[in-house]
């Protein structure tokens, strides 16, 4: 293996095939290659000591047909990818999936097949994933399978394990065989003449060897059937019945007894196998939107990447983990609103990643975590109001993208990651004043998510993008005084999201996007005067938000939804002279914009509650209360207007032309009609739902579709 991967291998395989793959992986890392053949010529290349480290993937995904960035990485970085075949296997979306996205980076030849028993004991003719012999690309043929056959009536356990392990290091089975009976061969010569020569110190020595030894094996089984239980076992069956709170328990257990691990067992191998379990238990907990709890597992996994990172600093693999779990640290600070942690963290993220690349500028996965480092930061700026800044740092990633894509014409992640940056760019520009250029941006990003759809149409992610970048081009397009287009936009995003949600009703960001694209659709609708229309929309969207905002009661982008939710049918409500049941709707609203409102603040956040009170003061006006009404309409430009006297941002310019009109500051509003008129805005009461959601988070290290 001249140019070794970070992985020797990647598994594939159902979770009712666990069990075999948690035995090979097992028996792939903890076999050492004969010394004799270590570095010689193997079909891949020199010949590794060993096989180690191996993926195998313990997540349950949101979608079987969704491939998360984690996974996609992993295959990426794995030198081989071994399917363990079964019906199960076969009738797998997820692992089919896998078996593509390897093929289509070109290593259909580096596929190695281990059929494996039926759980009812019938071994009749052998299940292949049909992803095996599917035409990927035309100029390639796909592969005829050729699998080990660890089945009773087939190799049986030792042939199979070895013709595995064979194929994975590039050899023909009978050298290995050979090597193999050598090697036990001298070793059982020299434990015999050990014995002879030591059996009198061995006699004194017993009872203390004894004891070592069992403590250790004692350890490693405690180690092992802890983190099998909680990661191979209990997490999967937890997560499709929803029911993820019962790991807490597990999760504190591992806790503890890695806590409680003494300094001599902090070997290498454990900190890593502990570094990883401490993730997923933070990715977990972060899932469930337990904050700190999921901090606690980051940090404890960060405490021990950076060791073994001090211990070989020239190591990429462990760089790259330490990378990551900054990532992570830095993630839970921006979801709990306190940017500056997530600044902190997030940019040490983006150096740990220049890092990585000065220690191989060739790797082409660690120039992307370079670019997802500038990403995040850009974000946050965006969500600071550092606009300008954001929209120069999102340009010079766009840049690195449309330089990468030509040469990667078939990545349908790195050009989802592309179309990413063009829709955070738009968002930016329109934030900006620069509506053309937004609607230019949000262009670029649908084309992406299209070309995706068209490439890959059975992974349901790509069209779950696609609805998010018709609503954004929707958006800017309302601004632009284009509503037919952007009606017309929405309602196609509607119809795909319903069938996405229908596909997996589980799915809980799938269903957000249903309600988010019924919003945009009725704040549309009201624009275009079709009240009736709208008043559908909000029916159908109201509970839907109403869900994700309970399952995620701390996440900003659940609060922006439920908030604008509300602020739409506050408005419904007094179009159609109902003021009660505006009360009524802005009170529903009330508690979670409070809880927004003690987090650090931005523009959409200003937006909202100066909408809130507009609303407020719209009520006062149909109850003849002219004094609460100004009252509130002048909070309502406070909060709007810089503070420090500048110029307002132009995202905030439809709401302040009507309230310097309702206050009859007809200078203030000429002039704030002159800007959104040089920006070629079609100025309009602005809907609730066409304000911009809360900043959204940083990218992940692999921003997953």
């Amino acid at each position: 293996m001249s140019s070794r991967r970070r992985y020797a291998a990647f598994i594939s395989y159902s979770h009712a095939d666990a069990r075999w793959a948690s035995w090979l992986q097992k028996q792939l890392e903890s076999f050492r290659v004969p010394r004799r053949l270590v570095g010689t010529a193997g079909e891949n290349g020199p010949v590794p000591s060993r096989l180690a480290p191996v993926f195998r993937d313990r997540e349950e995904l949101a979608s079987a047909n969704d491939l998360g960035g984690r996974i996609r990485q992993a295959l990426e970085a794995s030198d081989a990818l071994v399917v363990v075949c079964s019906a199960a296997a076969a009738r797998s979306p997820w692992v089919n999936e896998e078996i593509r996205s390897y093929r289509r980076l070109g290593r259909s030849g580096r596929i190695h097949c281990l059929l494996v028993p039926d759980p009812s004991g019938d071994d009749g003719a052998p299940h292949f994933p049909p992803a095996l012999v599917e035409v990927i690309d035309a100029a390639e043929m796909p592969p005829e399978p050729i699998a080990a056959d660890l089945r009773a009536s087939g190799d049986g356990p030792a042939l199979a394990r070895q013709k595995i392990i064979a194929g994975l290091l590039g050899l023909g089975l009978d050298d290995l065989r050979q090597r193999e009976a050598q090697r036990r061969q001298r070793r059982l010569v020299w434990i015999t003449a050990a014995s002879i020569a030591g059996m009198a110190v061995a006699a004194v020595l017993a009872g203390q060897a004894h004891v070592a030894r069992n403590d250790a094996l004692r350890r490693q089984a405690q180690a092992e059937d802890l983190l099998g239980f909680m990661i191979d076992d209990l997490r999967p069956k937890l997560e499709r019945l929803g029911q993820l709170s019962l790991l807490d328990a597990v999760g504190d257990k591992a806790l503890d007894y890695f806590d409680s691990l003494p300094s001599r067992d902090q070997t290498d191998t454990a900190l890593s196998q502990q570094v990883r379990a401490l993730t997923q238990i933070g990715q977990v907990r972060l899932d469930q939107g337990k904050h700190e709890p999921a901090l606690a597992a980051f940090m404890a996994a960060h405490a021990r990447a950076l060791e073994l990172s001090r211990r070989a600093p020239d190591d990429g693999a462990r760089l790259f983990d330490l990378a990551q779990a900054e990532y992570w640290i830095g993630l839970v600070g921006w979801r709990q609103g306190d940017l500056d942690v997530a600044e902190r963290w997030l940019r040490a993220y983006r150096d740990r990643s220049q890092a990585l690349v000065a220690l191989d500028p060739s790797r082409f996965d660690w120039q992307r975590e370079v670019a997802y480092g500038y990403h995040n930061l850009a974000v946050l700026d965006d969500g600071r109001g550092r606009h300008a800044e954001a929209a120069e740092a999102f340009e010079r990633e766009l840049a690195l993208y449309r330089d990468w894509l030509p040469d990667h014409p078939r990545d349908s992640m790195l050009r989802f990651e592309a179309a990413n940056v063009a829709s955070w760019l738009g968002s930016v520009k329109q934030r900006l004043g620069h509506l053309a250029e937004a609607e230019s941006y949000f262009l670029e990003a649908d084309r992406g998510h299209a070309a995706n759809q068209a490439l890959e149409p059975d992974v349901m992610a790509w069209t779950d993008n696609r609805i998010d970048s018709s609503v954004l081009l929707a958006r800017v397009r309302v601004r632009l005084g284009k509503l037919a287009d952007a009606r017309a936009g929405l309602r196609t995003a509607v119809d795909q999201a319903a069938a996405l949600s229908l596909h997996d009703p589980d799915n809980a960001a799938w269903r957000r996007s249903h309600g988010n694209a019924l919003l945009s659709l009725a704040a549309v609708d009201l624009a275009c005067g079709d009240d009736e229309a709208a008043a559908s929309a909000l029916a159908q969207a109201r509970p839907i938000l109403s869900q994700a905002l309970a399952e995620a009661p701390e996440e900003n982008l659940a609060i922006a939804y439920f908030v604008r939710a509300g602020l739409l049918d506050a408005e419904w409500a007094l179009r159609a002279g109902q003021p009660a049941m505006a009360t009524e709707a802005l009170a529903r609203i009330a508690a979670p914009l409070a809880k927004a409102s003690r987090r650090a603040g931005s523009d959409t956040l200003l937006e909202l509650l100066a909408r809130r009170d507009q609303l407020e003061a719209a009520v006062f006006d149909l109850r003849g209360d002219d004094g609460a009404a100004r009252t509130l309409r002048l909070a309502a430009l406070a909060r709007l207007l810089d503070p420090r006297g500048g110029e307002a941002p132009f995202a905030h310019l439809e709401q302040l032309l009507s309230l310097q009109r309702a206050l009859g500051d007809d200078e203030a509003a000429d002039a704030s009609l002159k800007r959104l008129h040089q920006a070629g805005a079609v100025p309009e009461p602005l809907p609730a739902a066409c304000v911009n959601d809360f900043a959204g988070e940083p990218a992940s290290q692999r921003t997953a579709p």
